[in-house]
């Protein structure tokens, strides 16, 4: 009895001690302290929690990624709308055809061409409310994510607008038309250039006026909308003859620019030609209004005065009523009769300027020429457009274009049209 006794202990104290016992020896089985069963439940929810947070952290740094990314992109569109809708603004004078071409070019040349890499383009044109012709162009582009494709977002739309606005332009045409212009052989191309600048302009959109000027200066069309065929008109029929009267031809510009006719939201330009340095002014001579002129090629004289200027003659060499080729008019001499035709000139620019006008000038002429007194007054003509703000910085700064011989005027006043078209549509 007692071997055995001692015998049941001992395997009882065994079984108690093995983990693999049976349920049915749980009662004499040592149980896990609840501390312990209480990390072990904490260590899976902690394990769940930091799951849960690793994705949401993802996603947020996958969202400021791909945020990044479409800003970028949003940019790169941004920027090729506004130049899309600037470009076909520019060129709407020549029909919608013709703009809208303009625009998607100039698109494409900033990456953005419809269907192209799933981009979506469009370019549309209507009328505002003060009556200017718009040019809306939109586009848009799917960018796929990267990181945020974990919360479910595969790809976002980047999208841009922008609508240029095609303001109208009022624009005063002042042509000299003195007699050196046929000596010197560019009256035809002067008037095949003039012509074929009025076709950037738009009979619909813009209004003109003609002035031309010599000995005095003369408005045949003033400032009116569907101007295109009367001024083709009036340029073709114009002979080349007489004085250059700078004053009186800006003089007559500016009224042009006065008139009720304009329009409050229109681009107001004055556009000046003249081959020459001025010859002639316009005041009041010894107490009567008159012009007073020189000669171009007789140095040292002056060739007269006129009374009555305005009904002087605009088709040919005015005849002088006095003074005819004498050195001293009224006390005036040859020097003095230059310079007050150009100061007249320099004055009536700044009174344009100063009503916020724009003025641009062309010069033609040879720079080299022998004589100084033909060589044309670039420095004067800078002055008239106030280039740089030579003139007076706080007035609209205009430009000064050359033509150093009269087979280039053609292109002259073409980038005259593209430079002044770029600058009214910004």
């Amino acid at each position: 009895m007692y071997r055995f006794s001692e015998q049941a202990r001992t395997n009882n104290r065994s079984r108690q001690n093995d983990p693999h016992s049976s349920p049915g020896q749980a009662g004499r089985r040592r149980r896990t302290p609840r501390w312990v069963r209480r990390i072990k439940e904490e260590r899976g929810a902690i394990t769940a929690f930091v799951a849960v947070s690793l994705v949401g952290l993802i996603g947020a740094g996958g969202l400021a990624v791909d945020l990044g990314r479409g800003y970028l992109r949003q940019i790169r569109i941004s920027r090729a709308v506004d130049a899309a809708a600037i470009a076909a603004a520019s060129a709407v004078r020549q029909g919608q055809a013709a703009a809208e071409q303009q625009g998607r070019a100039v698109a494409t040349l900033n990456g953005i061409t419809d269907g192209l890499d799933d981009v979506t383009f469009s370019l549309s044109f209507d009328l505002n409310a003060e009556g200017e012709t718009t040019v809306a162009a939109r586009a848009t582009q799917p960018l796929p994510t990267t990181l945020m494709r974990i919360m479910g977002w595969e790809e976002m739309d980047i999208g841009a607008s922008a609508v240029a606005a095609v303001p109208p332009v009022d624009l005063s045409l002042v042509l000299d038309q003195s007699g050196s212009l046929a000596r010197e052989g560019a009256w035809d191309d002067l008037q095949g250039a003039v012509i074929e600048f009025l076709g950037n302009f738009s009979d619909v959109i813009d209004q003109f006026s003609l002035t031309h000027f010599q000995v005095r200066a003369d408005t045949p069309i003033s400032m009116t909308d569907f101007f295109t065929t009367p001024m083709t008109t009036e340029i073709q029929n114009m002979v080349s003859a007489g004085d250059t009267n700078t004053g009186e031809g800006l003089r007559l510009g500016l009224e042009q620019m006065q008139l009720p006719v304009l329009r409050p939201r229109s681009r107001k330009v004055v556009v000046f030609f003249t081959d020459g340095r001025p010859t002639a002014f316009r005041d009041i001579i010894n107490g009567r209004d008159r012009v007073m002129a020189v000669s171009v090629y007789q140095t040292g004289r002056v060739r007269g005065y006129f009374n009555n200027p305005d009904q002087l003659s605009m088709d040919r060499l005015a005849s002088a009523d006095g003074c005819r080729n004498v050195s001293v008019c009224f006390g005036w001499r040859e020097n003095a009769v230059r310079n007050e035709a150009r100061r007249k000139g320099i004055e009536m620019a700044d009174a344009i300027r100063s009503q916020g006008l724009l003025l641009y000038t062309i010069g033609l002429g040879d720079p080299d020429a022998s004589d100084p007194i033909v060589q044309p007054d670039l420095d004067y003509l800078r002055l008239l457009a106030n280039e740089d703000g030579i003139a007076n910085p706080a007035q609209p700064q205009g430009r000064m274009y050359f033509a150093p011989s009269p087979d280039v005027l053609t292109e002259v006043f073409r980038q005259l049209a593209r430079d002044l078209l770029v600058r009214l549509a910004q």
